[in-house]
């Protein structure tokens, strides 16, 4: 007991807080109320910070009910953790992916670290990757992580990382250089954790509701998440800008796809203050029309491939940008790619 309160107490006095925000009743108050007691009086760290800071652990548990995700430490979706000198909760990726399928937007999803002793290939946008790995004896270093999500019409996505973009993820982590931080004690669930949540910001809407994954994601980067920098330039965001303003979501799909996870979370939060959320969820609308219209785009320049028409590719390829080049380079693959690049410097 500390305060004066027994734990029991401490917890039951966030009710009021969590039914506010309980709007759609997903997630019970007398489970989620039984699973936060038993977390504090299992760890006694967490117990302390809650008594030290008794408004984080109100945060954290509006954020259960705000989000919709349960602290049954048996699905492994959410936790309440300390961290510097708060409680927060921390979604997983399994969380995320829990939330993902809920809503319809995908039917599975699958995260998983690539090591240097693994066979992996990119097969292409819609289709899954080709992963062998090795099960057993030395599988050698990490180079990388892939998620892949298989949408409700049959097609894959896939975001890939290589280890140099995870550990620079990490860098930029506000909690990456204390001992308790996740990036030190479950490093591999923290990198499927960042590919997930980069993957996410490709997945379309189901029933236009994909509220419940950008806020969890959000309250992911707010805890453990990304050092306050302004990794962009004025002339970068003036563009990115521009094409929200101009609803390019055929320009601004491909230049959000070739900026990295800090540099777009720095240009979704470089919004004035209370219009972050709305510039947000348009953002996200734009760029799932704009990967459609690049995927069927990338079709039409396969055509042109399988036709060796040169002349008709450079002309559907006139005043690209360099990062609009990358975009359908990534998006056709091998030997796709290759094919197209000794076709214009042939033609």
């Amino acid at each position: 007991m500390s305060n004066g309160l027994t734990i029991p107490e401490l917890i039951n006095n966030q009710e009021v807080f969590f039914n506010n925000v309980n709007e759609s009743n997903i997630v019970d108050w007398s489970k989620e109320s039984q699973f936060a007691i038993q977390t504090l009086q299992k760890n006694d760290r967490t117990r302390d910070v809650a008594y030290r800071n008794p408004t984080s652990l109100q945060n954290a548990i509006i954020n259960v009910a705000s989000i919709g995700i349960s602290l049954n430490p048996a699905s492994k979706h959410a936790y309440l953790v300390p961290r510097d000198g708060h409680i927060c909760l921390d979604v997983s990726y399994m969380g995320l992916k829990h939330l993902a399928e809920k809503t319809g937007s995908i039917e599975w999803m699958q995260a998983k670290i690539v090591y240097l002793n693994d066979n992996y290939v990119n097969n292409g946008v819609d289709k899954a990757p080709t992963h062998e790995q090795k099960t057993f004896g030395d599988k050698g270093e990490v180079v990388g992580a892939y998620c892949t999500v298989k949408l409700p019409n049959g097609d894959y996505l896939t975001e890939e990382m290589d280890k140099d973009a995870l550990d620079q993820v990490r860098a930029t982590s506000k909690s990456q250089a204390s001992s308790y931080s996740p990036w030190n004690t479950f490093p591999e669930e923290m990198m499927r954790k960042t590919v997930v949540k980069r993957a996410a910001k490709y997945w379309p809407s189901a029933k236009g509701d994909m509220s419940k994954v950008e806020r969890a994601i959000d309250v992911i980067n707010e805890h453990e998440g990304l050092a306050e920098i302004k990794p962009f330039t004025e002339e970068e965001k003036e563009k990115f800008m521009q094409f929200i303003k101009d609803g390019l979501s055929f320009s601004l799909a491909a230049f959000m796809a070739d900026c990295d996870e800090e540099k777009q979370t720095a240009l979704f939060n470089s919004f004035p203050k209370g219009e972050i959320s709305s510039n947000k969820k348009k953002v996200r609308e734009l760029q799932s029309i704009g990967f459609q219209e690049w995927e069927v785009f990338a079709e039409t320049i396969k055509e042109l491939i399988n036709m060796r028409d040169s002349l008709g590719i450079e002309e559907n390829l006139d005043g690209f940008e360099p990062y609009e080049k990358r975009m359908l380079a990534n998006l056709l693959g091998e030997p796709d790619t290759t094919t197209l690049k000794g076709l214009l410097s042939n033609g």
